[in-house]
């Protein structure tokens, strides 16, 4: 089994764009704990939860989108 935990790809370049602009920055989450990791080729993805990671992104803009027209 994988006995590390919260690794992630030390190629991500999010951490220098959002120097210039406001970020945020999420992982959404589509495993069990013991499986493997983000970014590993063995990686499964549970498709049940993408509705999740969509509605977040466009609460998100729709959100953004109204503090536009203030």
């Amino acid at each position: 089994m994988f006995k590390h935990r919260n690794i992630m790809s030390g190629s991500e370049d999010f951490s220098y764009i959002s120097q210039s602009v406001q970020s945020a920055f999420l992982i959404l989450g589509t495993g069990k704990e013991g499986e493997a990791p983000v970014y590993n080729p063995r990686m499964q993805q549970k498709e049940e939860i993408f509705k999740y990671g969509a509605s977040l992104h466009a609460n998100v803009a729709i959100e953004w989108l109204k503090q536009q027209h203030k």
